[in-house]
């Protein structure tokens, strides 16, 4: 899958990095490193047109300011392979930046391009994946029991927007792209 994304400042970057290495220390869990840079998504997709697309991103990049969002506690998305993850907090300002998205790439012809429904304004879930692909829900308890003295109540900067690229082999970083815009959708 390919993912428009924003990637986490560098302090919690390398915060989320260093959990994942504890984890896989503790319990061998390493699905997270499918997707190997710590963000949170606004959308995916099995295809994108990278020659439209990233001229959009540029564009819309250019016309919002970095902003924070925090985060709190842990999630779970059920099913035969859990996902853990750190629920990021859609305030109103983080959801006005995704619905602005959303609205450019269905404007573009890519917002229902093979998309997963999950990333929709009315359903998306932002969130820092940390276990995906190899928990199950035995190993699932016992990493939930593991962080539950561990606190996610962070705030993070975001200035960027990023498309994420998958190979066949590997996900890779495509383009970053700095916010620079003057204002945002909050102002």
């Amino acid at each position: 899958m390919h993912g428009i994304i924003s990637l986490l400042d560098d302090a919690y970057y390398q915060q989320v990095e260093a959990l994942w290495a504890e984890l896989k220390r503790e319990f061998g869990v390493q699905g997270v490193y499918i997707t190997p840079f710590p963000h949170f998504s606004y959308h995916i997709a099995r295809q994108y047109d990278p020659e439209k697309l990233e001229p959009l991103l540029h564009t819309f990049a250019s016309e919002q300011k970095p902003f924070h969002v925090k985060t709190t506690g842990l999630g779970i998305f059920t099913g035969q392979q859990p996902v853990l993850y750190i629920p990021v907090v859609r305030s109103p300002q983080l959801t006005k930046v995704h619905q602005a998205l959303w609205q450019r790439l269905v404007e573009l012809g890519q917002a229902n391009n093979d998309s997963q429904n999950y990333y929709a304004p009315d359903n998306w879930m932002p969130h820092i994946t940390i276990g995906f692909s190899d928990v199950d829900c035995q190993m699932l308890a016992n990493i939930v029991h593991y962080l539950g003295t561990h606190s996610f109540n962070w705030d993070i900067f975001i200035d960027n927007i990023a498309l994420i690229y998958d190979t066949g082999t590997a996900q890779q970083l495509r383009t970053r792209i700095p916010l620079n815009g003057a204002k945002g959708l909050d102002s």
